[in-house]
């Protein structure tokens, strides 16, 4: 991997650190509206400057769409090497490689999600009684399937876009294939999904997944262009943001924000990666370590803050969070190594058979 593809895995651990504090925040502290705009008064100068400095952390559902275009554009790069040739595409080889890597993380959360619910137990059988009910066949089955629109095992939300990322990769062979016999079919057909999901038709099974597919298709644009003489461009499409900040506070529509959110990212990726520039890409380049366990990171975290939540409550006696954010400070630096710890004797070793595989 050249230098600035590399960079792009430092900007896939900072999307993941930045979902776990955007849940940790969500989870474990007051919100700015019940917190400190009705009670400063409980706030000390430096429990404000922590409130300020997390309101950064408030756009979680963004940095999902960036996980979407890097992964997108990442898959689609080895397609586009002159040496490519699509009749040559190894249909059971891309879904195995594609099963290692989503598979065995998220079959850890699954159990991680009962292992943290049992501590509960083990702590007040009768405080925290109930507490599995909400583990059914039809939600394992769903879950296992990564079927898009189920609940999720657990409290583990984040692996809404798991299932997202699943169909992805079930539908990317075919739209290779048209891709491969028409390119402008392809396009069309893409743009049908996403226009249908517009006017409220939603198909079977697939969902909202219509148009988070598009999404997933900016990145695989990047890749298309990629070394070509056009790419120089596609910065410009950070020129986007004028009409997505506006749009970001006034309409509810997902569909419309992060298709628009996902066209910036594909700008910023691409600046990146035209301009080649050291301080970025050198800065960016030290978070690879970060980046290596991001999927961990994404996916492990939301059952040990649960867990951790539950247990402030019940040490507390309350149900009220609380008004700092030292908890938030605590939850992370806590959870990272023991995250890296748990990927380390798991995904790590799926990570290696599947380059076995390339």
């Amino acid at each position: 991997m050249n230098i600035n593809l590399k960079a792009l895995e430092g900007i896939r651990g900072l999307a993941a650190l930045y979902v776990l504090i955007h849940h940790s925040r969500t989870a474990l502290t007051q919100s700015y509206n019940l917190g400190l705009k009705l009670y400063p008064e409980q706030y000390e100068w430096y429990d404000k400057l922590m409130v300020y400095f997390f309101s950064l952390f408030k756009f979680g559902h963004e940095a999902v769409i960036v996980f979407f275009v890097l992964s997108g554009f990442v898959i689609h790069l080895k397609q586009t090497k002159p040496s490519y040739y699509y009749p040559n595409f190894n249909w059971k080889n891309y879904f195995k490689k594609r099963l290692i890597r989503i598979y065995p993380p998220f079959l850890v959360s699954m159990i991680l999600c009962v292992l943290c619910d049992y501590v509960l137990t083990l702590i007040d059988s009768v405080e925290f009684a109930g507490i599995f009910d909400k583990y059914t066949i039809n939600s394992l089955i769903n879950n296992l399937l990564l079927i898009p629109g189920t609940e999720p095992w657990g409290y583990n939300y984040p692996s809404w876009s798991l299932k997202h990322e699943w169909v992805f990769y079930i539908l990317y062979p075919f739209v290779l294939y048209l891709n491969h016999n028409n390119f402008k079919i392809t396009i069309l057909i893409i743009l049908g999904l996403y226009i249908s999901y517009l006017l409220g038709y939603s198909i079977p099974f697939f969902g909202e997944v219509a148009y988070t597919f598009v999404v997933w298709n900016i990145g695989v644009l990047i890749a298309i262009f990629y070394n070509k003489k056009y790419f120089k461009y596609f910065p410009l499409l950070i020129i986007t943001s004028v009409i997505y900040i506006p749009i970001y506070s006034r309409v509810d529509e997902y569909a419309i924000k992060d298709v628009l959110f996902g066209l910036v990212i594909a700008g910023i990726f691409s600046f990146i990666l035209v301009t080649k520039n050291k301080l970025i890409l050198n800065s960016l380049n030290k978070l690879t370590w970060l980046g290596a366990f991001s999927y961990s990171i994404y996916i492990l975290h939301y059952p040990l803050l649960n867990l951790y939540q539950s247990l402030f409550y019940y040490i507390n006696h309350t149900n009220k969070l609380p008004y700092h954010l030292w908890h938030v400070v605590i939850f992370t630096l806590i959870s990272l190594p023991l995250i890296y710890f748990i990927y380390y004797f798991t995904e790590r070793f799926a990570i290696n058979y599947k380059k076995t595989l390339s």
